[in-house]
């Protein structure tokens, strides 16, 4: 299933969006990506992700601080990156640029809630499919 990201809101503490389905905008997911300094020297901040259209595939990926690869889907194309994954996390400092995936917001510093939960409903929403386009706004 296609997927879109559209960013709500640009933080030191995390660049957070909302995914949904490309065709229905019904909602998966929150989402979190690390935030690093736009270099517009305004105090500004920004992802990894650039907006655009991206294919995603599936694959196993392990974690730097992973014992156990897992399965997810790879965002590809990044230019200057790879390695951009969907996975499990809550807070800035647990995505090098990767997407987090959540249920809900919270905390100060903000973070994301129930992401194993989430993950899990978002790979069981990707049965069966080897790559989706995902279309980052």
């Amino acid at each position: 299933m296609n997927l879109t990201l559209k960013r709500t809101d640009n933080r030191e503490d995390g660049i957070f969006g909302v995914l949904t389905e490309t065709d229905s905008g019904k909602q998966v997911a929150v989402t979190l990506e690390h935030s690093y300094d736009s270099g517009l020297g305004n105090g500004s901040y920004a992802p990894k992700v650039p907006p655009g259209i991206y294919k995603c595939a599936r694959g196993m990926h392990k974690l730097h601080n992973m014992r156990q690869p897992f399965e997810t889907f790879e965002v590809m194309g990044v230019k200057g990156h790879k390695g951009i994954l969907f996975h499990v996390g809550n807070w800035n400092n647990d995505s090098e640029g990767c997407i987090l995936v959540g249920h809900g917001y919270g905390g100060d510093p903000r973070m994301i809630s129930q992401s194993r939960m989430t993950f899990s409903k978002f790979m069981a929403l990707q049965h069966g499919i080897n790559e989706f386009t995902l279309i980052v706004e």
